[in-house]
């Protein structure tokens, strides 16, 4: 068994389905809860990582281009997480740079790029969001 998201969410839901309510009035039904909820919620986002990170790095390298910026970060060598983490971070340096340049102009060109900058952030956050929890009442329970 190598499906990581498979595994962190069946331990999810065996805590907070199985174990939880074997807990009920101790402290510890709270915590089994969290942890599963949490097992499920890592699970989700380790599924779409490497997919946001491909996304930001060309999105990002796209910014710095508008930017008159050279993205003179190399590619990834792997697909690895930590890989990808890297190259990533390098860029966001580097979009980070351009953005306190743009912020400082006071010209169309400047805002406008700057308006696709806090575009790409805001989506990047919202992708990065977990989805809500699925709360069951207590007879459901």
């Amino acid at each position: 068994m190598s499906d990581i998201t498979m595994i962190l969410g069946r331990i999810g839901a065996t805590l907070g389905r199985d174990v939880a309510p074997h807990l009920e009035g101790h402290y510890a039904a709270g915590h089994a809860r969290m942890s599963g909820l949490l097992a499920v919620m890592a699970g989700e986002l380790l599924e779409k990582e490497a997919d946001l990170l491909v996304t930001e790095i060309t999105r990002i390298r796209s910014l710095l281009e508008a930017g008159g910026r050279d993205s003179d970060v190399p590619e990834a060598p792997s697909l690895r997480l930590s890989d990808l983490r890297k190259t990533r971070n390098a860029l966001a340096e580097k979009l980070i740079t351009l953005q306190t340049q743009l912020e400082a102009r006071d010209d169309e060109g400047a805002t406008a790029l700057n308006t696709q900058i806090w575009g790409h952030l805001l989506s990047t956050s919202v992708a990065r969001m977990p989805s809500p929890p699925v709360f069951h009442g207590a007879e459901e329970a």
